[in-house]
């Protein structure tokens, strides 16, 4: 059985970000309101997903020792958490800035024109810096029992070009039982195919499924994979009637069953109120619960 098989049919998780200001509670929160616990990321005290890894001062190509991101914030209170109340999966999710979206934001405010071929030597860089600090995570999860899902966040990804990218993500596909992509743009669904992600999670509110996507998907789930259907768009007033009617609709396009689905948010809460992430993460539970009394079956059909 993979790590993955362990979860629960249409299995809720969160994208990363919280609004909490605490980190006890924000770690509280990530184990108990999903199903799939996630290292919370705090932008209210961390700064955006570049300034937290990146440091106030992205402007030079590489990092100094100020900026060497041995754990988030939230790290040792999510532990504590873990150990208190393991899930029975034993899957823990984390996140860290993709390499590729890292190197954009090194590459564009150094002042010059972008060079793609500078970027990209700097993303596989990147993956090189980001792996070996998330190793020690992974270890610290698989010391206590816990098997980490590594997933990179690349938002630059669709804007960066789909060649010659490929193993940029070697380094973190090393050193995690699994792996997977957070594309919260246009998804480029041949570089995607290429990479080889466990995971793919996207933003199921701005992404059609269209044929291009459902082909690429089906390809995906065929040899194992797993879809993160973002199915909320977190930042309007979205609740789980919009996230099971606008998931129906692609998977009337995708034979994706509860087992091999995930379900989140478009993107993570970190910017809006703790009041809409209770929200976000009461939606998604309802939405599950919904989707496992249906017993959507292989071909997208409820039974």
């Amino acid at each position: 059985m993979g790590v993955l098989d362990r979860l629960p049919a249409w299995a809720t998780t969160g994208v990363g970000s919280l609004p909490f200001v605490d980190p006890r509670r924000a770690a509280a929160h990530a184990v108990t309101a999903y199903d799939v616990p996630f290292c919370p990321q705090l932008p209210s005290l961390e700064g955006d997903m570049l300034v937290e890894w990146l440091g106030g001062d992205p402007r030079g190509c590489g990092w100094s020792p100020e900026r060497d991101r041995r754990r988030p914030l939230a790290w040792d209170e999510l532990l504590v958490e873990l150990t208190g109340r393991p899930p029975a999966h034993g899957v823990v999710k984390l996140q860290v800035t993709g390499p590729v979206t890292l190197a954009c934001a090194l590459e564009r405010r150094r002042g010059a024109l972008p060079s793609r071929r500078d970027a990209v030597a700097l993303a596989r860089e990147a993956a090189m810096w980001l792996a070996a600090n998330a190793s020690a995570w992974v270890q610290a999860l698989a010391d206590r029992g816990l098997t980490a899902l590594l997933v990179a966040d690349e938002p630059a990804l669709d804007v960066f070009g789909a060649t010659g990218l490929e193993d940029v993500w070697d380094p973190l596909r090393a050193i995690a039982p699994a792996w997977g992509l957070h594309v919260c743009c246009a998804v480029p669904w041949g570089l995607v195919e290429r990479a080889v992600p466990d995971v793919l999670s996207f933003d199921l509110s701005l992404q059609t499924v269209d044929r291009p996507a459902a082909l690429a998907l089906e390809r995906l789930l065929k040899r194992g994979g797993r879809v993160a259907w973002g199915t909320l768009a977190a930042h309007r007033p979205e609740h789980a009637l919009h996230a099971l009617k606008r998931l129906r609709l692609a998977l009337a396009h995708v034979g994706a069953t509860g087992e091999q689905s995930l379900l989140t948010a478009s993107c993570g809460t970190g910017r809006m109120s703790p009041v809409r992430e209770a929200e976000v993460a009461a939606a998604l539970a309802a939405t599950a619960r919904a989707l496992r009394e249906e017993r959507i079956d292989a071909a997208g059909h409820r039974r």
